[in-house]
């Protein structure tokens, strides 16, 4: 955290190099999220309700085309459907989950995210953009509802991996309020590409679509 940091402030401090220096914005993602498994024995079992927030660094190159990063907090997960009997590590130990359980996963992680963002010239106060790359997300909170034996909040990170990746693709619009500030709206889409799972009896991956809204300075 302390290096990524740092690299923050040495960006900042060198942005006189970009022609189009630096803007910041706070967003806020509520999205619907879910959980998919390349297992035929696991099925998805609907969707849930996640939210993401944080802090948005453009870093200009041109006028319209910036290195985009940030640090943000996600609450992500989904529900899975196991149709085969479970072996499931909690805080307090081992469990058995009899066959035909269905596990809620509630995932936090830090994410930090490498990409790119292009804006369209000023069509009255308005600008579109795009906006791609790819998630690094650290975990710091996993825990479950199962519905069996009455299991609700439990600590799952023994299940869950430290580490994971997502891409992701969105687009939207800016309205500008004058000067540097600007209304930030879009829509975002994003899925797994590493394994949310420690075990290496299946794979499971997590997806959302999410609508951002935010303020640019």
């Amino acid at each position: 955290m302390q290096k990524y940091i740092l690299s923050l402030i040495i960006l900042a401090s060198s942005s006189q190099i970009f022609g189009q220096g630096l803007s910041f914005s706070v967003v806020f993602d509520p999205q619907i999220t879910w959980m998919s498994s390349d297992s035929k024995r696991i099925e998805r079992d609907g969707t849930n309700f996640g939210i993401g927030g944080g802090l948005v660094m453009d870093l200009y190159f041109t006028e319209n085309y910036a290195f985009s990063t940030g640090l943000s907090i996600l609450g992500t997960g989904g529900d899975l459907h196991y149709l085969d009997s479970l072996d499931f590590r909690f805080g307090g130990g081992r469990d058995t989950l009899p066959a035909g359980s269905t596990v809620k996963y509630k995932l936090q992680y830090l994410t930090i995210p490498f990409s790119l963002k292009l804006k369209s010239n000023e069509i009255g106060y308005s600008r579109f953009f795009a906006h791609l790359g790819l998630n690094a997300h650290i975990n710091t909170r996993a825990t479950a509802d199962v519905n069996y034996n009455d299991i609700k909040g439990e600590d799952i990170n023994d299940e869950i991996q430290f580490f994971m990746m997502s891409y992701f693709i969105g687009a939207g619009l800016e309205y500008s309020l004058g000067g540097n500030t600007a209304l930030i709206g879009g829509i975002y889409f994003t899925s797994g590409i590493l394994d949310v799972m420690k075990t290496e009896d299946y794979r499971a991956h997590v997806g959302s679509i999410s609508l951002r809204v935010g303020v640019k300075f």
